[in-house]
């Protein structure tokens, strides 16, 4: 929210949700925010969505145009399909990811 400079209530508003919950996954009490609602608040945030969900990498700032999308799907028509759905592209985008990089070692960055 710092790096979004938004408070509680715009996340809670922009995410649909209450801002007791939003207090209380701050606070730790609970990590209530369902896949869907971690996704919505990393869009409404401009921040990456692994960041946010797990602390891990940067929270480096993604630009909201879906030109920075690399696929034809928009970002929301992906958003809509299950989470289960989600999951099993992201393995199979980052196996085949591996795949090239073990292929091609000197184009890795």
């Amino acid at each position: 929210m710092h790096i979004a400079q938004k408070d509680r209530q715009e996340l809670a508003d922009g995410i649909g949700v209450s801002v007791q919950a939003i207090g209380q996954v701050i606070a730790g009490k609970t990590k209530a925010l369902t896949a869907e609602n971690s996704a919505l608040a990393a869009k409404f945030l401009g921040v990456d969505i692994f960041w946010l969900a797990t602390g891990v990498g940067s929270p480096k700032i993604v630009a909201q145009a879906s030109g920075q999308w690399p696929f034809s799907i928009s970002v929301d028509s992906f958003l809509a399909i299950p989470e289960e759905e989600q999951n099993r592209i992201g393995e199979y985008i980052e196996f085949c990811v591996k795949k090239w990089q073990t292929a091609h070692p000197a184009k890795r960055t």
